[in-house]
């Protein structure tokens, strides 16, 4: 995988990312589109603090079973402290290689991961092989380019992003992905986009809690110094406050199919 370590700290930001509204809506939008049902065998790759793993386990309920992969060692600590559901697990492993029977699921879904994986036609061809013939699945991710975030330090803004950029192996993955998954065997059934829009700087903003994260990113790198680093988030506290606060970001919806 690339870019991203997780120690207490850095998993703490994610953990309130994954917690706001904006991403509770992804994760509705998520479910909807996967339709899953009772009895059916889910595998989650990339499933971090594993929230989305939590809902569809109570969808398919004790019959079923979902499983959780996720290269964190950190991550899948605390997935497993909060589970409560015996039908529902978690393991350390790493999408390019998962430790996982072939066509053991009958979905499989990956959502903010793909585009963080070094040799995405593992990913694909790993997807492909642990999905059943007739299976289908839900690959999500960002086109970190279609990120608009106002600022009237325009220049101050593209610096930030640029330093961001290399957190991920393909920061525009969204725009190749297609080709890679048929080539893997897989069927593209159909593709969406789920948009985030903010428009305050609260807690319900996915781009409020982005915001730290993004700049304890670059604070590692040593990218760009730290008076840069926090004279770019008071900016956007104060735009919240003066209600001029924008932000918009495009995440890619792949609907996928084994075919049978």
């Amino acid at each position: 995988m690339s870019g991203m370590t997780y120690d207490d700290a850095a998993a703490e930001r994610l953990e309130a990312v994954y917690r706001c509204a904006d991403m509770i809506a992804q994760r509705r939008e998520t479910l909807r589109r996967l339709s899953l049902e009772p009895g059916e065998l889910v595998l989650d790759i990339g499933s971090g603090p594993g929230f989305l793993c939590q809902e569809m386990a109570d969808i398919v309920g004790p019959s079923g079973a979902v499983r959780g992969v996720d290269i964190s060692a950190d991550m899948v600590r605390r997935a497993v402290t909060r589970n409560d559901r015996d039908w529902l697990s978690y393991v350390e492993g790493d999408a390019q290689a998962l430790p996982c029977e072939a066509g053991a699921f009958d979905a499989v879904v990956s959502t903010q991961v793909a585009e963080y994986v070094p040799d995405i036609a593992r990913f694909c061809a790993e997807t492909c092989r642990v999905l059943r013939p007739g299976g289908r699945g839900l690959i999500l991710a960002t086109d970190w380019e279609t990120v608009a975030w106002h600022s009237e330090d325009p220049a101050r803004m593209r610096r930030v992003l640029d330093a961001f950029r290399p957190h991920c192996a393909d920061p525009v993955l969204p725009r190749t992905l297609v080709p890679r998954l048929r080539q893997a065997g897989l069927q593209v059934t159909d593709v969406g986009v789920f948009t985030i829009i903010n428009t305050a700087w609260d807690e319900a903003s996915y781009s409020r809690h982005a915001a730290p994260f993004i700049a304890a990113y670059v604070r590692s790198e040593a990218s760009l110094p730290e008076a840069e680093l926090e004279a770019w988030q008071a900016e956007l506290e104060a735009l919240g406050m003066a209600g001029r606060y924008w932000f918009t970001s495009c995440r890619l919806i792949f609907e996928i199919a084994r075919p049978g």
